[in-house]
C-alpha cells in the first residue's frame, strides 16, 4: 500500500532513536481518538515499534488524520501484526462527564499503557503532559507528524474508535448516524439531536448537548415556574430532574464565571470536589450539602483539620497536573442548603478561606 501524505511533514523514529541512545528500548508512542466528539469514548492507543520498521509499513504510517479511511485500516492491520507490543484504553462518555474530557483522556491513555503486553520504559505522548504515570515521558505537539511510534499509536486509536462507533453504537443507537460521522458534530448529528434528544453515549457535559438537556428542563418547568426561578437567586427544583448538590454547586459556579476542570480529584491524601478556573486563578472548590442551617454557617464547617487535607490535596494537584508553571490558586467552600419545603436551593460561596 502506498499512503499520500498532505502534510508537508512525515513521521521518523528521530525521537525514538534519541532516547533509545539515552538508554531506554520499550519505546511506545500513544495517542487518542475521539476527544473533540459529542457521543461515544474517547480511545487511547499505546505502540511499541520494532527497531527495524520494514519500509513498507514506515511507508504506511501517518498521522491517521492524513490518511484515507481505508489506508487506516490496511496501515492498523500492519502495525498490530509487526509491533512489539501494543494497548488499547477506552473511557466511555459516563466516565467523560464525571472527570472531564482531559482526565478522560489521560486516563485511557494509563489504560493503554497498562494494556500492553510487555513492559514499556519511555512513553512519547502526542501533546498532552502529565497523565499520571513514573514511566519516564516527552509531550510532543503535533506528535503524530513527527514521530512514528505516535502516527502508529493514533491509526490504532482512530480505527478502534471508528469500529465501535459503527459496529456497535450505531446499531445499538439507529437514527443518529454514528458510523457516518463518529459522534462528532456534523450537521446531519446536529439535526439528529434536535429530532431525538441526546442518546445515553451522548456526552451530557458538553456544551451542545448539556444545553439541550438544559432546554429541555426549562420547558418541563413550565411557564409559571420558569418565571420564579427567573425572578429569584435560589434554583428550584423538581425532584424528576435528579440534581444533587454537587451539580447543583457546578452550575452555580459556571454561572458566576468559573471554568470547571475537573470533578471529584482523588489523591492519596484526599479528595476534592471540584476544581475550576477563575479568571487567572486555579480554585479548589469544597462543596457543603445539607437540608438546613442548623449546624452553622459554612464557615463554621472549615476546621483546621480540614482544611489542611484540603492543601495537601490542592498541592498533590499543582504537583501532577501544573509542574513548575507558577499559577496563583486558592480554596473556596461552597455550601449548598436545601430549603424546608424542598423546593429550593441557597448557595453561600466563602472564597480564600486558606489565607
Amino acid at each position: 500500500m502506498t499512503s499520500r501524505a498532505i502534510g508537508k511533514t512525515r513521521p521518523t523514529f528521530k525521537f525514538e532513536a534519541e532516547y533509545r541512545d539515552a538508554g531506554f528500548r520499550a519505546i511506545a508512542g500513544i495517542d487518542e481518538a475521539g476527544r473533540g466528539a459529542l457521543a461515544g469514548p474517547v480511545v487511547a492507543a499505546a505502540v511499541v515499534l520494532p527497531v527495524n520498521v520494514p519500509h513498507e509499513i514506515a511507508e504506511s504510517i501517518n498521522d491517521s488524520k492524513q490518511l484515507t479511511a481505508k489506508q487506516r485500516v490496511e496501515a492498523y492491520e500492519m502495525i498490530r501484526d509487526t509491533s512489539v507490543s501494543s494497548g488499547v484504553g477506552i473511557v466511555d462518555a459516563d466516565r467523560i462527564d464525571g472527570i472531564g474530557i482531559v482526565p478522560a483522556t489521560k486516563l485511557a491513555m494509563r489504560k493503554a499503557v497498562k494494556a500492553n503486553d510487555k513492559r514499556v520504559d519511555f512513553l512519547l505522548i502526542d501533546a498532552v503532559e502529565r497523565i499520571g504515570m513514573a514511566t519516564p515521558s516527552r509531550s510532543i505537539i503535533k506528535g503524530d507528524s513527527q514521530s512514528l511510534s505516535i502516527a502508529a499509536a493514533s491509526i490504532v486509536a482512530k480505527v478502534t474508535r471508528d469500529r465501535i462507533m459503527s459496529n456497535d453504537m450505531d446499531p445499538k443507537f439507529p437514527g443518529y448516524g454514528f458510523s457516518k460521522h463518529k459522534g462528532y458534530g456534523t450537521a446531519a448529528h446536529m439535526q439528529a439531536l434536535d429530532e431525538f434528544g441526546p442518546s445515553p453515549i451522548h456526552r451530557q457535559s458538553f456544551k451542545p448537548i448539556a444545553r439541550l438537556i438544559a432546554d429541555a428542563s426549562w420547558d418541563a418547568l413550565g411557564t409559571t415556574m420558569a418565571e420564579n426561578i427567573a425572578g429569584r437567586h435560589t434554583l428550584n427544583l423538581g425532584d424528576n430532574l435528579g440534581r444533587n448538590g454537587e451539580d447543583a454547586a457546578v452550575d452555580h459556579v459556571m454561572s458566576l464565571g468559573y471554568r470547571i476542570l475537573e470533578r471529584n480529584f482523588k489523591t492519596r491524601v484526599g479528595e476534592i470536589d471540584i476544581i475550576a478556573r477563575d479568571g487567572e486563578d486555579l480554585v479548589f472548590i469544597e462543596v457543603k450539602s445539607r437540608n438546613s442551617t442548623r449546624m452553622g454557617s459554612i464557615r463554621e464547617s472549615v476546621t483546621p483539620g480540614k482544611l489542611r487535607r484540603l492543601e495537601n490535596v490542592a498541592v498533590s494537584y499543582l504537583a501532577s497536573e501544573v509542574g513548575t508553571e507558577d499559577v496563583n490558586w486558592r480554596i473556596d467552600f461552597l455550601g449548598v442548603t436545601r430549603s424546608v419545603g424542598g423546593e429550593s436551593l441557597h448557595f453561600d460561596l466563602v472564597r480564600n478561606v486558606h489565607y
